[in-house]
C-alpha cells in the first residue's frame, strides 16, 4: 500500500486511522493478494475523482451533490406525509432512511428484489440499530420526485 513518510500537520492522525485499517489483514494464518492491489492504493482509488474534476469542474459536482441533497429532503417530506410510511432519521446529504409501518424484517429484501427486477428502482433494506429499514441513497442527479413516488408507492 502507498505510504508517505512525510509527518505534515495531522499526518500523525491520518497514520493512526492507516494502522487502526491496516490491523484487519493481520493474523489472519494466510495471506490473501486482492488486499494488496493497486487499485486500493490512494493514488488509484483518486484517479477517477481527479480525472473527473478535470472534464467537468466543480460547478457540476456542486449541482450534484445539491441536487441529491435536495432530492434526499423532498423525499423525506413525501415519507412523513405519508400514513403507512415513517421516517427513521432525518435525510443526511443524500440519504433517507425510513420505515414502512407494519412490515417485518423479513418483507423488506422481497420488495427490495421485485423493484429490481421490474426496472424501477435500486432500494435496498439495511439494518439501524438492529431495526431492518429502508435506504434511499441518490446519487444520480436527474432522479425526480415522481421517480420516488412510484418507489414509494409499492410500498402502499
Amino acid at each position: 500500500m502507498y505510504r508517505r513518510s512525510v509527518r505534515s500537520l495531522g499526518s500523525v492522525k491520518r497514520m493512526e486511522v492507516f494502522e487502526q485499517f491496516a490491523a484487519i489483514h493481520e493474523d489472519h494464518g494466510e495471506w490473501n493478494p486482492t488486499d494488496y492491489a493497486v487499485h486500493l492504493t490512494r493514488r488509484e482509488r483518486g484517479m477517477a475523482i481527479w480525472f473527473s474534476l478535470c472534464v467537468y469542474g466543480t460547478d457540476a459536482y456542486r449541482a450534484v451533490v445539491d441536487a441529491g441533497i435536495a432530492i434526499a429532503e423532498r423525499a423525506g417530506e413525501m415519507i412523513t406525509a405519508s400514513e403507512h410510511l415513517a421516517m427513521v432519521r432525518p435525510p443526511g446529504l443524500s440519504i433517507v432512511l425510513f420505515r414502512r409501518i407494519g412490515w417485518t424484517d423479513e418483507e423488506y429484501a422481497p420488495w427490495s428484489t421485485r423493484l429490481l427486477a421490474e426496472q424501477v428502482g435500486f432500494v435496498t433494506p439495511t439494518k439501524w440499530l438492529g431495526e431492518t429499514v429502508s435506504l434511499f441513497a441518490f446519487l444520480h442527479p436527474e432522479t425526480t420526485e415522481a421517480m420516488v413516488a412510484e418507489i414509494l408507492a409499492t410500498m402502499g
